[in-house]
């Protein structure tokens, strides 16, 4: 089962217009998250057969709105935790609003990430809905690099910069359990390498067998057969 799919919202006025972000875009990633106790993705993603029914159809996928994020993460139709994707990476979405500068919709473009909320009690959906958030977050870092840790924020930070409705979202989840942004900002971040050195002595017979395990697992093996 991929823990990602496609189920784009092809009816928004978003999806419609298609507007390409501005060179230099994805500047960043905002994580958002919806305000209502209902964490199911039926909810807000119109694709029946992996999320379930929605007899109100009030998802993204209507043409009477605009707003829509580039994705949704919640739980599909049998309780998995799931992103579904609702427009392509590199369109513009509206998800943030607008702030005093100007919106991080569109110059710089931010994609945009909602997750689902619940009561905000179950630390189980919250610990697999921020975990997906990460993944995400470390897959789209990998595939844009103009996208840096610092600039993975809450639309809470985003309208403190500025460019951003006056929402407190999800910081209000995430002290829920004595988290922060800076807390998810370290998850997302690439660990830093470092560099290890060893040596090991083995009988002559038995240096290619152990050069080529130690190659196997990446290492540089120089065999100094003068001791």
């Amino acid at each position: 089962m991929a823990i990602t799919f496609e189920a784009y919202a092809r009816n928004n006025g978003a999806f419609k217009a298609a507007r390409k972000m501005p060179a230099g875009s994805p500047a960043g990633i905002i994580i958002h998250s919806t305000g209502a106790n209902n964490p199911n993705l039926k909810r807000y993603v119109n694709a029946p057969d992996i999320c379930g029914e929605n007899p109100y159809k009030n998802w993204f996928d209507r043409a009477d709105s605009d707003v829509c994020p580039h994705a949704v993460i919640g739980r599909d139709k049998n309780g998995a935790v799931r992103a579904a994707k609702l427009l392509p990476w590199d369109v513009c979405c509206w998800g943030c609003g607008r702030g005093a500068k100007g919106s991080y919709n569109y110059n710089p473009a931010y994609i945009q990430i909602e997750i689902a909320e619940d009561a905000l009690t179950d630390r189980k959906y919250f610990e697999e809905a921020f975990g997906l958030a990460t993944d995400l977050c470390k897959r789209l870092m990998k595939n844009y690099p103009s996208i840096k840790p610092e600039n993975i924020i809450s639309h809470k930070e985003a309208c403190g910069r500025g460019y951003a409705s006056n929402h407190g979202d999800p910081e209000h989840w995430l002290a829920m359990f004595g988290k922060n942004m800076d807390w998810f900002r370290s998850r997302v971040a690439p660990e830093k390498q470092v560099r290890i050195t060893a040596e090991i002595t083995v009988e002559q017979s038995k240096a290619d067998e152990v050069s080529a395990k130690l190659r196997g697992l990446g290492c540089s093996v120089k065999v100094d057969k003068q001791l």
